[in-house]
């Protein structure tokens, strides 16, 4: 790995680059190596963090994509896409408070972060908190009209919460069905 790519003459923003290429071809191990690199010479640098935290949690690594993120977000606390992120990785896991806050976080640094409201949305479909989840798909859908399968997890909040009625939920499939979505 890098044998003759490891020279003192790379900067930074070299290996960095290096780490995206491979990520992008989907060498991981590479990429993780190359991201450490530009670490280690620009130790400040939250977007490597981000970066090889993506790579990690890709690879199932979610100790060392956990860690990393949250290196990103030390480093740069208004990155709303590193508390994403993070929250992607407690969601996967089950810790869905840990998720929740960070999408929360991400929310309250970018209002318009559509990502962090779906995924919050969905953590509190998953933790049973349908009210709240449908909140987060309703905000969604003022943001993005045509965003479908909000429009779907909505539909499964609704049945689930008990508090809309046929007609509510038809009138949501309907809206998918002019998308031309299908349910």
């Amino acid at each position: 790995m890098f044998s003759n790519e490891d020279v003192p003459s790379f900067t930074a923003i070299q290996w960095f680059n290096k780490g995206y290429d491979y990520d992008v071809k989907e060498d991981y191990d590479n990429a993780i190596f190359a991201y450490t690199k530009a670490i280690e010479l620009n130790p400040q640098d939250a977007d490597a963090y981000t970066n090889r935290g993506a790579v990690y949690d890709t690879k199932l690594e979610y100790d060392l994509a956990i860690t990393d993120y949250t290196k990103a977000i030390e480093l740069n606390p208004q990155d709303a896409d590193a508390y994403t992120n993070r929250g992607v990785v407690y969601d996967t896991t089950g810790e869905y408070d840990l998720a929740i806050t960070d999408y929360t976080k991400a929310i309250e640094i970018n209002p318009q972060h559509v990502d962090s409201y779906s995924y919050r949305g969905n953590a509190y479909l998953s933790k049973g908190q349908y009210d709240l989840a449908i909140s987060d798909y309703d905000q969604i859908i003022e943001l993005n009209p045509r965003a479908v399968d909000v429009y779907i997890n909505k539909i499964c909040a609704c049945e689930k919460s008990g508090h809309y009625t046929s007609s509510q939920i038809d009138a949501v499939k309907q809206k998918i069905r002019d998308l031309g979505g299908h349910i």
